[in-house]
């Protein structure tokens, strides 16, 4: 049996320290077959992708990988548990053998004790991060509160970023009932983050990030040929004039549908739109401790795309289709059995829409091509949209 190994990143850009990553992985478990899967043209920290999908599957399938996968939109602007359920049940369709996460631990048997814990006291946990909500805490901030109180202090470094997912990957695994073995790579300070090289790029010329070496040669010719052309996105702001106006147009009753808004922030989302005239300000006036930036920027991605309540519910209870962006010469051996355990996997977005019943899975591809639509709303030149059906599938050769 080969070792399938599967990766789930946003890869917003693929930089030097993924290659450790994938490195290390590949020491640990020699992985037959590599497949990643994405996040496509918008993020789970509610931002845009620097580069669009496809142009980031080149560089994926550039630095080792076999095959990529898109995570539909829908769960990769979610929060973190249901982000890591729909990339879990993506992962268990395709046979991976092995799921690698980065984090800040870097041991998985210290991630597995946590969650065993948690689920052990699952009701007094649960209880207790109602609490700290109920004080004003963010979500993260109530899990760590809680951890630390029901677990002792030991356990509160546990609550970085990462780590969290990484628990989330942990904990939809179980859920499904999945044979995957989870590995886990500690996270190295010496590699510049994706963040920071998104920020610097913000402020500089593409040029100036070759002279930094912090992201792989394929990286930054791709990144420095789709920014020459105008084709890339560096933030939420690009798309503050169609979220204001999405938002001047609702009401409250519109408002009470979409996911993720705190009851008490309704009527302060429609009085923020009616005075703010940037995203900046808008964010900052709908701060608060009880709800961080990354939560307000996915709310207002969900304004933007249209995505309601029912929609996030359909989510979580549906089992996702499997659309391949991209593959390799190696990876094409794959297909034929993850056809066998994905029924709806799409290399051809008409050819399954012509032939899928299922209303939900039509929906969520839905979103998808929305999604890419308003995406290039922001390029600087030749802004056109339908790219889901243009768009061939990537082959590397």
């Amino acid at each position: 049996m080969s070792n399938i190994l599967t990766i789930i990143s946003e890869y917003n850009p693929f930089h030097s320290g993924h290659l450790y990553h994938i490195k290390k992985t590949q020491e640990m478990i020699s992985a037959d077959y590599k497949i990643a899967i994405i996040s496509g043209n918008f993020v789970q920290r509610g931002e845009p992708s620097i580069l669009n999908k496809w142009e980031k599957t080149k560089v994926i399938l550039s630095n080792g990988f076999d095959m990529v996968i898109e995570l539909p939109c829908i769960y990769a602007i979610s929060s973190a548990e249901n982000f890591a359920n729909g990339a879990i049940k993506i992962a268990n369709q395709i046979n991976a053998t092995h799921l690698s996460f980065g984090s800040e631990i870097g041991k998985i048997d210290s991630l597995k004790e946590v969650l065993s814990l948690i689920s052990e006291n699952q009701e007094e946990y649960d209880k207790k991060v109602k609490e700290r909500l109920a004080e004003g805490n963010s979500y993260p901030k109530s899990q760590e509160l809680a951890i630390e109180e029901l677990f002792s202090g030991d356990y509160k470094s546990i609550c970085s970023p990462n780590n969290i997912l990484g628990l989330e990957y942990l904990k939809a695994l179980k859920n499904t009932n999945s044979s995957i073995t989870p590995v886990t790579i500690k996270r190295i300070a010496k590699y510049v983050s994706s963040a920071k090289i998104r920020t610097f790029l913000r402020k500089n010329n593409i040029e100036k990030l070759k002279d930094l070496n912090v992201v792989p040669e394929s990286s930054y010719s791709i990144l420095s040929n789709n920014i020459n052309q105008g084709h890339s996105v560096f933030s939420l702001k690009e798309y503050e004039k169609e979220i204001i106006y999405t938002l001047r147009k609702m009401s409250l009753e519109d408002l009470k549908n979409v996911p993720d808004i705190p009851d008490n922030l309704l009527g302060k989302f429609k009085i923020a739109s009616d005075s703010c005239n940037s995203i900046e300000k808008l964010i900052q006036s709908l701060k608060n401790k009880s709800i961080t930036q990354a939560r307000i920027q996915r709310i207002l991605l969900y304004i933007l795309l249209g995505i309601t309540k029912q929609d996030m519910e359909m989510s979580k209870v549906v089992t996702p289709y499997v659309r391949v962006l991209g593959i390799t010469t190696k990876g094409k051996k794959l297909l034929s059995t993850i056809s066998e355990t994905a029924p709806n996997l799409i290399t051809s977005v008409k050819t399954f829409e012509n032939t899928c019943k299922d209303k939900n899975l039509i929906r969520m591809l839905e979103i998808d091509k929305f999604a890419t639509d308003v995406y290039t709303l922001a390029y600087k030149k030749d802004s056109t949209s339908h790219l889901d059906y243009t768009t061939k599938l990537i082959e590397k050769i």
